[in-house]
């Protein structure tokens, strides 16, 4: 277990790093492809710098709180479609349509219209919410309907089939898709960040870091901590799965 989860993901990162090092030799111009010991190094530098965890800390907010909207919006929803089929029928073409809106393109439409700091948060919550509202809907009406007659059969409270039957059995759910559509907001709010040139923010470094490209190892230092910040999300919703787990 302890090689699963450590072993391979050190083994796969010392393979990338070698890879990127052989690139960069091979290329021999730090203008094209810095080595990873120079952009490591600036990425080390990076917590020293005064803007960084003010970037970092507005990014995250409003990764979270779009987030955090999505979530409660996507269940709500995802309950109230359960109880009213026409409600999921009218909201079914709608998610399809927000699922394959192109990203960039809904940015630039919203651009016009909006703040660059409610933009971000806007633009998280219509990627993220049509993502867990699927998800979300399809775990509540897989909860076995066994369990559901007996409740029934014996006047279970309403309140005691939410707490007792729902959220046990579509807790998984809720958790594996909260993980990967944390880190895929995170991923967006960058980019608006980025197109809309938000100055404090992860986007925003990244943004100024490519108007002077000269700094390379600035730019890929920025997105290496994107990155990073990405794992780590996805990382502490699997710890929350886990003590979910044990604490059952």
């Amino acid at each position: 277990m302890l090689l699963e989860n450590i072993g391979y993901p050190l083994l796969a990162l010392s393979i990338m790093l070698a890879v990127w090092a052989i690139a960069a030799l091979c290329v021999d111009d730090k203008f094209v492809l810095p080595a990873p010991a120079s952009v490591l190094e600036r990425f080390f530098r990076l917590g020293g710098e005064r803007m960084f965890w003010r970037s970092v800390g507005s990014t995250l907010l409003r990764t979270f709180l779009c987030f955090a909207i999505s979530f409660v919006c996507a269940l709500g929803m995802a309950a109230l479609g359960s109880l009213c089929k026409p409600l999921h029928k009218l909201l079914s073409p709608v998610v399809s349509f927000l699922r394959a809106a192109p990203t960039v393109a809904v940015i630039l439409v919203l651009y016009a219209f909006m703040q660059r700091e409610e933009l971000a948060v806007l633009v998280g919550f219509l990627i993220a919410f049509p993502l867990m509202y699927s998800a979300f809907y399809s775990a509540i009406n897989g909860v076995d309907g066994d369990l559901l007659d007996m409740a029934k059969l014996y006047k279970v409270r309403a309140v005691d089939k939410v707490f007792c039957i729902y959220l046990p059995m579509i807790a998984p759910a809720l958790f594996d898709t909260s993980r990967s559509t944390l880190s895929l907001t995170l991923k967006v709010v960058i980019a608006a960040e980025i197109l809309t040139n938000i100055a404090y923010s992860i986007g925003g470094r990244i943004q100024y870091a490519y108007s002077t490209f000269a700094d390379l190892p600035f730019l890929l230092a920025w997105t290496l901590i994107a990155i990073v910040f990405s794992f780590v999300l996805e990382g502490a919703v699997s710890l929350l799965k886990k003590l979910w787990e044990v604490t059952r």
